[in-house]
């Protein structure tokens, strides 16, 4: 079913209902947006439309950090399920969510990944390059532009014949440096707020930390990738979790409610290091 879809993308990842936790997922996503659509509409008292917009928001956030999951750890599901449980938690708390840049953080991290198996075709790039200015200039993480470039240079680094796609890094450079332009050349306003909560800041310091950890320490795969059924690169997994750690970095600089709002990803990379050091969850090749 889904092998004509990668003739046309090497990064969408269709949840195929074969595999166990697949159907869980389906299964489980209505759910999530019917009881946090009731839960807004009887606790919030902001009506039906925003109940709607509540549900299908949480759905949506709910399946990114699950699939986020899967990139950083494709051989555990409990990485995944656990991540996504803690967001929900958050998300029936209310807590606002960075929404493009965590579906860019997704795509980014598939480019690097290749857990398709075949590098991103230039309609991927594409779309990564539109996340990154959704990003960027809608949402306001000014950095964001250079995580994107760091993820296709990764990826050109691990197969040199990928060379041309460092036009599509030197396009998501340039969102952060017209940022600068619009900044008139003032770096600390790019790479600090003025007013940041050094608590704030230390906690998402440590998990960056925590990440970047989780990347070195990144055990070799024994998945394969969805349309070959190659064994995952070791490199490519490491350089996924080097990517989702970069963009909670680069969220820092803009201050209290935008690093805030990247708290997804400091759930995913916590969970990601906390599951690796469990020696009863053995990991097993999965989809």
């Amino acid at each position: 079913m889904s092998k004509p879809l990668y003739r046309l993308t090497s990064i969408a990842r269709p949840l195929e209902a074969k595999y166990p936790t697949n159907r869980a997922v389906l299964i489980a996503l209505p759910l999530i947006a019917l009881g946090l659509g009731i839960y807004a509409y009887t606790s919030a008292g902001g009506g039906a439309v925003n109940a709607v917009i509540t549900g299908l928001e949480g759905m949506l956030v709910s399946f990114l950090v699950w699939a986020l999951g899967r990139e950083a750890d494709p051989d555990r599901n409990l990485t995944a399920f656990a991540s996504a449980a803690l967001v929900l938690y958050a998300l029936v708390l209310g807590l606002p969510v960075a929404v493009w840049t965590l579906a860019f953080t997704l795509m980014a991290a598939r480019t690097v990944n290749r857990t398709v198996g075949q590098p991103a075709k230039p309609g991927d790039l594409v779309m990564v390059l539109i996340l990154a200015g959704f990003s960027v200039f809608s949402e306001g993480y000014a950095l964001m532009g250079v995580v994107a470039a760091i993820a296709i240079a990764i990826d050109v680094q691990l197969d040199r014949s990928r060379s041309l796609a460092l036009i599509a890094a030197l396009i998501a450079l340039s969102f952060t440096v017209w940022q600068l332009i619009t900044l008139e050349g003032d770096f600390g306003a790019l790479l600090w707020p003025a007013a940041a909560s050094t608590t704030l800041m230390t906690i998402i310091g440590g998990l960056v930390a925590i990440g970047l950890a989780s990347a070195f320490l990144c055990p070799k795969p024994t998945s394969v990738c969805d349309a070959r059924g190659e064994p995952l690169s070791h490199a490519r997994i490491r350089g996924g979790r080097l990517v989702i750690a970069l963009v909670l970095l680069a969220g820092m600089p803009e201050g209290n409610a935008l690093a805030h709002a990247l708290y997804p990803l400091g759930g995913l990379l916590l969970v990601t290091f906390v599951v690796g050091l469990l020696p009863a969850i053995r990991p097993r090749p999965t989809r």
